[in-house]
């Protein structure tokens, strides 16, 4: 070696006087280092030990339907909001609706359309090894609230022209 390069690292030399401070880099330690001296290989332990982690492995799937979720939940916040705009920017009459109203009107009643679409899924999951079903069921419970409150909170702006148009014969009523 030249003087400009510095020396390799030897792990050995690091191993003795390396101390971890956090538990994880406490288990690295344990795992890499120490195993090299007494194996010479990089082999991992077995990872049962690890049970402390909060980490768990999220199938494919359940990472599909989460994503699924979050559009659904997304297209019914966003269409309920796009619906208010179109309310309270357009006028307040039946024939005249506007882009706003149209879109957040569609999105709205498509991100509803999700509710029973989730408790399908959610059958499935109790019967399918690939999916989890408690995780299934809170994503589901997830969207059905934010879908409910935001129904309750926008709803006279999402069925402004359902009663358009419409004569029932009440006294008093121009038909």
């Amino acid at each position: 070696m030249t003087e400009d390069q510095p020396e390799s690292d030897e792990s050995g030399d690091i191993s003795e006087g390396f101390q971890p401070k956090t538990p994880a880099m406490k288990r690295w330690k344990q795992r890499y280092l120490d195993n090299e001296e007494s194996d010479g290989s990089l082999t991992e332990k077995d990872e049962g030990d690890d049970s402390d982690e909060g980490v768990q492995m999220i199938s494919d799937g359940n990472l599909q339907f989460r994503g699924f979720c979050q559009i659904l939940i997304a297209m019914v916040v966003v269409g309920a909001v796009l619906a208010f705009i179109g309310y309270t920017s357009g006028p307040q009459t039946c024939d005249n609706d506007n882009l706003f109203e149209i879109l957040g009107v569609s999105m709205f009643w498509l991100g509803m359309l999700g509710i029973p679409i989730n408790l399908l899924v959610l059958l499935i999951s109790f019967a399918s090894s690939e999916f989890d079903s408690k995780d299934v069921f809170t994503w589901s419970l997830i969207h059905f609230v934010v879908s409910i409150l935001f129904m309750f909170l926008f709803i006279e702006y999402v069925l402004q022209d359902m009663f358009c148009d419409v004569c029932m014969g009440f006294p008093g009523e121009d038909c």
